[in-house]
């Protein structure tokens, strides 16, 4: 499988390859950020979630994000979470809005103080 490492401005092209014993090999990285990259990316992709969730009485809603990558075929479950929960103020930048978001162990927290 071909990919673009996104961990750095070279975005170097990669060649990451699932080997007949199960291990994986990466090639065309130039540091070791890339060849963790391509297996993780390979074995199990993660990524950020950021959203928008109601606030009790307002208009404006508050930002949030996952505190650490969740695996990308969660994704949905966690939007949905995102979009079934309401908070009420005062919030501010860190507080946990849900706790272990999708049963992924990962919390989603406030970007903004409201």
């Amino acid at each position: 499988m071909k990919m673009i490492c996104i961990n750095c401005p070279k975005g170097c092209e990669m060649d990451v390859v699932r080997n007949a014993d199960g291990s994986v090999t990466v090639s065309g990285n130039s540091c070791p950020r890339g060849e963790a990259y391509g297996k993780s990316e390979l074995i199990n992709p993660t990524r950020m979630v950021t959203g928008l969730v109601r606030v009790a009485g307002m208009r404006k809603p508050l930002p949030v994000k996952t505190r650490t990558p969740v695996p990308k075929a969660k994704i949905d479950d966690v939007l949905f979470a995102l979009h079934q929960t309401t908070v009420q103020l005062p919030v501010k930048i860190g507080d946990v809005i849900v706790a272990d978001v999708a049963a992924t162990g990962v919390d989603v927290v406030a970007t903004a103080n409201m």
